[in-house]
């Protein structure tokens, strides 16, 4: 019995140092910041309210890279995840990124009083019949959409919205985007230059 023992500690004990020297010079990725939407189809549209029961739709923010926040106040990650999506805001928002939260349920009142315990500056729009169908597993659930409004990629759970790679990462995709440029006052897209 000794000696199986003996065996099962021996081999453990050899396997381990290779294990870690493989993973040393073939390092797995941590966990994905945001999975790629491969297809990258086009957002589905919306109809919904921003907070002062405006009708809005993606139309109103075409032109720039979204980050679309699937949120709700009775969800306690969806709850941690506002301060750093308000962190990420307040650090690349520009006329080429915005974050978009898009409450789920229960309309206005429900937000302004979660705003009073958490000031957010960024768009929040409002699904209150929960017609958006984006294919949205649960909450929170993350899209970022390009300037033309294609889907590219999904991040389903929190995230550290607020960390330097997540930070980097999308400043990387707004920084090596091609946008529209003016000219004569009217926008000519990338491949009619």
């Amino acid at each position: 019995m000794m000696k199986k023992y003996f065996i099962i500690f021996l081999v453990i004990f050899l396997i381990t140092p290779i294990h870690q020297a493989q993973s040393e010079k073939y390092p797995l990725p941590t966990k994905m910041l945001m999975d790629p939407m491969p297809a990258a189809d086009m957002a589905p549209e919306i109809n919904v309210i921003d907070m002062n029961g405006e009708k809005r739709t993606l139309q109103d923010l075409k032109g720039k890279f979204v980050l679309v926040n699937f949120w709700a106040t009775w969800c306690n990650p969806c709850k941690v995840e506002m301060p750093l999506l308000e962190n990420l805001h307040q650090t690349l928002k520009s006329d080429k990124f915005t974050v978009l939260g898009l409450h789920v349920g229960p309309g206005p009142e429900n937000i302004e009083e979660f705003k009073k315990l958490m000031p957010i500056s960024f768009p929040i729009y409002v699904d209150m019949e929960l017609e958006v169908n984006w294919g949205v597993p649960g909450l929170p659930t993350t899209f970022l959409l390009n300037p033309e409004g294609r889907l590219i990629y999904r991040a389903v759970g929190k995230r550290e919205f607020a960390s330097d790679d997540m930070i980097n990462f999308l400043r990387n995709k707004i920084e090596g985007y091609k946008f529209a440029q003016k000219y004569e006052g009217k926008l000519v897209p990338p491949m009619m230059r």
